[in-house]
């Protein structure tokens, strides 16, 4: 079996040996730039541009047309934007493309808060010599207050609520988190600390607020009312 995979493997590369490969570079960034961090000013029904690289890792240079396309990544995908392009691209060379979406909520569509969405960007070869390589997958957090928000089940007690000095934070959970983000009703960052059990609010006016408590791979979306 050993053999078998040995001999597999040096015919995918012979096979290979003297193409284009066109895939992604895993190197991406939005606009907002806060659209890729658990912080994101984004709500449903704003345009986000996602500024891609298609990479040529093969050894040959690829003329050809491609077309980029971008899902967002659920059971039955979403797609998000889809170009077509035309490209001469060198050996480990790259190029930058910008996809723009507008996130929609949904079942199957983008989810509020939470670990954010997923989405998947791929080329495909439409014509020209080369195969296709890597996608990238990109990942963007909607912050919507009039949404539901799509999170596990919150694992915070907030205490007392309505607030007007110190605010209590109590996690029924073992994750470490380590920030507190707090936007009032307009979605404006009003403060941003280091995670801690007892915050000290009496320097906002009296309002509805909601925070995002983050972790290094987790975020929570919880409400509270200074008086």
């Amino acid at each position: 079996m050993k053999r078998i995979l040995i001999v597999l493997f040096v015919l995918a590369e012979l096979m290979s040996y003297g193409q284009a490969k066109i895939g992604m570079s895993p190197v991406f960034s939005f606009t907002p730039v806060s659209a890729g961090t658990p912080s994101s000013i984004v709500n449903f029904g704003d345009t986000v541009s996602l500024k891609v690289y298609v990479k040529n890792s093969g050894n040959v240079t690829f003329n050809g047309f491609i077309k980029l396309n971008a899902f967002r990544d659920t059971t039955n995908g979403v797609l998000c934007d889809s170009i077509g392009i035309g490209l001469n691209l060198l050996p480990n060379d790259s190029i930058s493309h910008t996809l723009s979406f507008t996130p929609i909520s949904g079942p199957n569509a983008f989810k509020s808060g939470g670990n954010g969405n997923t989405i998947v960007v791929w080329p495909i070869i439409i014509f020209g010599t080369g195969v296709n390589g890597d996608s990238v997958r990109p990942k963007i957090w909607i912050n919507n207050i009039n949404s539901i928000f799509e999170f596990e089940k919150n694992p915070f007690k907030l205490y007392p609520n309505p607030v007007l000095h110190e605010l209590s934070i109590k996690s029924q959970n073992s994750i470490h988190y380590k920030k507190i983000t707090i936007y009032d009703q307009f979605a404006r960052k009003v403060k941003e600390i280091m995670f801690t059990e007892v915050i000290d609010v009496s320097d906002l006016t009296a309002g509805s607020y909601w925070m995002i408590i983050s972790s290094d791979n987790k975020s929570h979306r919880v409400n509270f009312i200074k008086e």
